[in-house]
């Protein structure tokens, strides 16, 4: 799926392995088609039957000018958009523009020449095609029986698909019962502890306003690593609490603090996990269906210099040295999901820990996965998986044949990928390659997801988990530091604060201007310019 080698990302609700079985799937009813289309001439051409080769070739090239029309047509139409394209090559709008531009590169901006030049090729190709025909009738009957072979083989894929996707909503389970070796590498991979990260590459952002301070966020714009979503909250700033002993306020500060921790960072981290648990063994009319584990994440730069930072498993005892190692480049943070909805929606609340300084450092962020787009759920609704479905799949997969003509390159990409199957090893991130970076560069499911902006009747929901889970952590937070000495007040009215506020918390954008604050200050006169 990549050009690198990059590890699968963590999967928030779902399970890569049916994914990849489906991708694998469709990717191989795309290439049968492909393969029809440009063995209609090929094989032609090498069995001698240049006539034969010639009419199925001008058949093709005339469904490619049709395309070329309807490219021009809605290229002319959609308007340049102001961001930056993610896609590229012929399928995104720049590549249709290039594609233009190289056929026609003087001519491009006069849309009436353009289609004049279109609809000459046309002609000239029905017109040496019917000259073909009329020359050698044999030739053209077994050129029309080939362009029913394709046709026919167009039918069956888009047919195929579409019982795919009707199967995959009966199946009552769509995992494989026998795994490929590189299925169960991503398995393996989705399920790991440990999440590699991108660091932004220096000189990638310097479009952007460089001096905007506005906002401070622990992950940049993004989220914390690939796969986990949109970060939609989080403390702001994290929480640093004294280490005190309960006493009077007055006394000294050497006097009243812990000059050695009267307890593990990884010791509050279980007790929190104990305290978030607790939660799914309610009664099944209140309970709130929270996961809880451990998440790893570490740079894809710092994996690169040190393999012994991904190792193959996380056992506790090298879970609580990362937790209790303040500034160790395995970032540790206790991971709470909670999917809704049939995984629809799925919230996860990151909480990190760290004693330094005779100061206990807490901070948490939340990441959301929203919905899907409506196309991944049409066959659900209004009847899009009978028999119908499948006729009406059939007929516009022919419809999309043009398409597959200016696409048929894509089988050299097919060869590429099928040896370096052959030839690499299932799991290339345990083994450094040069150059070659292995954090996760893309996530469907995120990508896919609904902005969080856009969200509407289930964000209220959303936020409330999101508040209960915060809130039960606040709560057992201080009833383990009362526990173990440790004066609580500071901590309990900072709690109390992110509670009750949700400026800081969401890393909103807040601008104060005009203000007004304290005893006989006098407000500046409106400007009446």
């Amino acid at each position: 799926m990549h050009r690198a080698v990059p590890k699968v990302p963590p999967s928030y609700g779902f399970d890569i392995v049916p994914v990849v079985h489906h991708a694998w799937r469709a990717a191989a009813l795309s290439a049968l088609l492909r393969v029809t289309v440009v063995g209609a001439v090929v094989t032609r051409a090498f069995s001698g039957a240049l006539p034969t080769t010639l009419l199925v070739t001008c058949g093709l090239a005339l469904l490619w000018l049709l395309r070329l029309t309807t490219l021009l047509r809605s290229v002319e139409r959609e308007p340049i958009p102001t961001r930056k394209l993610k896609r590229r090559g012929l399928g995104s709008a720049r590549g249709h523009r290039r594609l233009l531009r190289l056929l026609f590169p003087r001519r491009y901006s006069e849309k009436a020449r353009v289609l004049r030049r279109i609809g000459r090729a046309a002609l000239s190709l029905t017109l040496a095609g019917l000259a073909i025909a009329l020359a050698h009738p044999d030739d053209a009957t077994t050129a029309l029986y080939v362009a029913a072979g394709i046709t026919l083989m167009c039918l069956g894929v888009g047919a195929a698909r579409q019982l795919v996707l009707n199967r995959i909503l009966r199946a009552s389970t769509l995992r494989p019962r026998r795994l490929s070796g590189r299925q169960r590498a991503a398995d393996v991979q989705q399920r790991h502890v440990c999440a590699v990260y991108r660091r932004p590459r220096h000189g990638e952002d310097e479009d952007e306003d460089a001096d905007d301070f506005s906002m401070f966020t622990l992950f940049g714009d993004e989220s914390p690593f690939i796969g986990a979503g949109e970060l939609v909250y989080q403390w702001n700033p994290p929480m640093s609490i004294k280490l005190l002993r309960p006493g009077d306020d007055e006394a000294p500060l050497h006097e009243r603090e812990h000059p050695v921790p009267p307890f593990q960072a990884h010791e509050l981290v279980e007790y929190l996990r104990e305290s978030v648990q607790l939660l799914d063994t309610d009664g099944q009319d209140v309970r709130l269906h929270a996961q809880v584990r451990d998440r790893v994440y570490v740079a894809e730069t710092d994996v690169a210099v040190d393999r012994s930072l991904l190792p193959q498993e996380f056992d506790d005892a090298h879970l609580r040295i990362i937790i209790n190692t303040p500034g160790s480049r395995q970032h540790h943070s206790l991971e709470v999901t909670m999917p809704a909805e049939g995984s629809e929606f799925v919230a996860t609340v990151l909480l990190h820990v760290s004693l330094q300084g005779r100061t206990l450092s807490i901070s948490t962020a939340a990441c959301v996965l929203a919905h899907m787009p409506r196309s991944f759920q049409r066959t659900e609704e209004f009847g899009h998986h009978g028999a119908t479905a499948v006729i009406w799949a059939a007929f516009r997969e022919l419809a999309t044949l043009p398409s597959e003509i200016q696409r048929s390159w894509r089988l050299v990409r097919y060869l590429y990928a099928l040896g370096k199957a052959a030839i690499l090893p299932r799991d290339l991130t345990s083994t450094p390659i040069r150059n070659v970076l292995i954090g996760s560069r893309v996530s469907i499911r995120e990508r896919s997801a609904q902005a969080w902006s856009k969200i509407q009747l289930e964000k209220s929901d959303i936020l409330g988990r999101m508040k209960t889970i915060e809130q039960r952590l606040l709560q057992a937070a201080s009833d383990f530091l009362r526990a173990r000495g440790v004066d609580t007040s500071e901590f309990n009215d900072r709690a109390l604060k992110i509670i009750n506020s949700g400026i800081f918390n969401f890393g909103d954008n807040n601008n104060f201007n005009n203000n007004a604050i304290g005893n006989a200050v006098h407000q500046p006169p409106p400007d009446h310019r």
